[in-house]
């Protein structure tokens, strides 16, 4: 009897897991009539039911920045302008050059008018203009030339007192034989030391009695000659100046670019 009871029981219950997996949507009727190599015979929900409840909406596209929407437009202009261009050199037919000098000089219009805005920024922005540090014009570059040759001027006096001039050269150089002079200008003029070093042993007028090499050129990459290299006396810091015949402006011009100013500061 019991058993009885307990199949009509069971009997029930699938009836009504039945009728609900019928609006269910699932893969498997009910839990009894799932596949039984599955875990526990539990039944998966479908893909397609999953993803619908963890759906996330896409992110909407960023709107295009004003600079963006720019460099589009420059580039759009560009191509165009390149397209006719091209089109004009394999078919110059009149109407294709015609087409071609419309969009080029509307290329030049743009130019034309952002070259004048540039001009009046700078007119009115002072701090912007180039031309306050480095002038173009004929009497500004003279102010301004007269002004570092006499920093120039200054600044070696102070630089004698720790900074000497290493002057590689070879005996049969004719260019050394030119460049000896002018070292030995810039050593009587300001006071400066000159230590000649020959990479063949002999001296020069100017110099007859040089130091060997002892190896320090070829540390320097010192392939050319005449070359001259500044040297710190107390830090031994070496700044290679310049190979070939170099006047006694530049040399002096370069030492002080070298020791009194950073990198850019006079661009």
């Amino acid at each position: 009897m019991r058993s009885s009871l307990t199949f009509a029981l069971l009997f029930v219950l699938c009836l009504f897991a039945n009728a609900a997996s019928a609006d269910s949507g699932l893969e498997y009727d009910s839990i009894w009539r799932c596949d039984e190599n599955r875990f526990n015979w539990y039944c998966d929900i479908p893909r397609d039911a999953e993803t619908a409840d963890h759906a996330v909406e896409s992110p909407k596209p960023k709107a295009a920045s004003e600079e963006d929407e720019a460099v589009a437009a420059l580039k759009k202009l560009r191509e165009d302008a390149e397209k006719k261009r091209a089109l004009a050199i394999v078919k110059p037919t009149p109407e294709n050059l015609k087409n071609y000098i419309v969009a080029q000089e509307a290329l030049m219009d743009r130019a034309s008018v952002f070259s004048d805005v540039w001009r009046r920024v700078i007119w009115a922005n002072p701090e912007l203009n180039y031309q306050l540090r480095n002038p173009s014009n004929n009497s500004a570059i003279q102010v301004r030339d007269t002004q570092r040759a006499r920093k120039e001027a200054e600044s070696m006096a102070g630089l004698a007192r720790e900074w000497g001039l290493f002057f590689f050269f070879r005996s049969d150089c004719p260019y050394c034989h030119r460049m000896a002079p002018t070292l030995r200008f810039l050593s009587e003029q300001y006071g400066i030391a000159v230590f000649p070093i020959s990479l063949d042993g002999r001296g020069l007028p100017e110099f007859p009695n040089p130091s060997r090499d002892n190896g320090m050129a070829a540390s320097l990459g010192a392939s050319v000659v005449p070359l001259v290299v500044l040297g710190n006396i107390k830090d031994r810091r070496l700044l290679p100046i310049g190979s070939g015949v170099l006047s006694a402006q530049e040399i002096v011009e370069r030492i002080y670019i070298l020791t009194q100013t950073r990198p850019g500061e006079l661009y």
